[in-house]
């Protein structure tokens, strides 16, 4: 009999932490696709270990570790062993960073996995909170806190050392033309000719300076657009079609893959009020 893949899992935002999104999950077999956030993602390791690259190498992370993922950074995830993971996750985005003052810009980790024990206590102990009633003003010391600490320890300045320097209009380009017609049924052919590149040329520039190849990227912008159809209130089969989705079980199947809980679970989270004590 094959194993359950997701044992649990919980995702909801909470305004008391200015809208940022949580997620809590315990995986047996679970692995996600390669894919990546317009945010961060800040993850402890509660228990097991989890595998997953990210810029080019594999890591692995257990209790006592941070995944530090960037804004758009590639990458996936499964167990490293057989008795699977448990992790809390946050996704704060620029503006969460940017918020703190004294900060010119948003930081960039260095290190997709750092051990510090004392600061994935306070993140996993600030999770946990966040699931029942906090008082709002000690959740935003603790979570200011939080993100100055990973920011004056693990940040770093925006790295200059893409190989592809030359082509980064040709690739913000792309990326602009898969995002505004993702559903319009644009060919790989027609990108190609309109930034001047072969196809061969397109995509292996495209997947050196992204991470990732053209049609996954196009099928993430898919993922995201039908997320935010939901969140205005979108029922789950309109909004999989509007994004270019051949059906609902299509798209179940990619956004369980990308982000770990299904549409109706995100969809709940969405119309959630968050109980906070003033």
């Amino acid at each position: 009999m094959a194993r359950e893949r997701i044992v649990s899992s919980s995702y909801w935002r909470d305004d008391r932490l200015n809208g940022v999104e949580l997620f809590a999950a315990r995986f047996r077999a679970h692995q996600y696709r390669r894919h990546s956030h317009e945010g961060y993602v800040i993850a402890v390791i509660t228990e097991g270990t989890e595998s997953f690259f990210c810029r080019g190498a594999i890591h692995v992370a257990g209790p006592g570790d941070i995944i530090l993922i960037n804004p758009q950074s590639q990458h996936d995830g499964e167990a490293a062993s057989d008795s699977g993971w448990a992790y809390r996750v946050l996704y704060p985005t620029e503006q969460h960073f940017m918020a703190l003052g004294a900060v010119r810009k948003a930081p960039r980790f260095a290190q997709s996995v750092v051990h510090d024990p004392e600061l994935a206590g306070r993140i996993a102990g600030l999770h946990q909170a966040m699931e029942g009633v906090f008082c709002e003003i000690a959740a935003h010391h603790a979570w200011s806190g939080i993100l100055w600490d990973l920011m004056q320890r693990y940040g770093e300045d925006r790295p200059e050392n893409s190989p592809l320097l030359q082509d980064r209009r040709r690739i913000a380009r792309i990326e602009e033309i898969l995002r505004t017609e993702m559903v319009t049924g644009i060919t790989l052919d027609d990108v190609a000719s309109r930034v001047g590149w072969t196809q061969w040329h397109l995509i292996r520039a495209f997947k050196a300076a992204k991470g990732t190849s053209p049609h996954a990227y196009l099928l993430e912008c898919r993922l995201r657009y039908a997320k935010s159809l939901i969140d205005t209130g979108e029922p789950i089969a309109m909004a999989a079609s509007a994004a270019g989705f051949v059906d609902q079980s299509h798209f179940a199947r990619n956004f369980v893959s990308a982000y770990g809980f299904t549409p109706g679970s995100y969809q709940r989270s969405s119309n959630r009020q968050s109980n906070f004590i003033q």
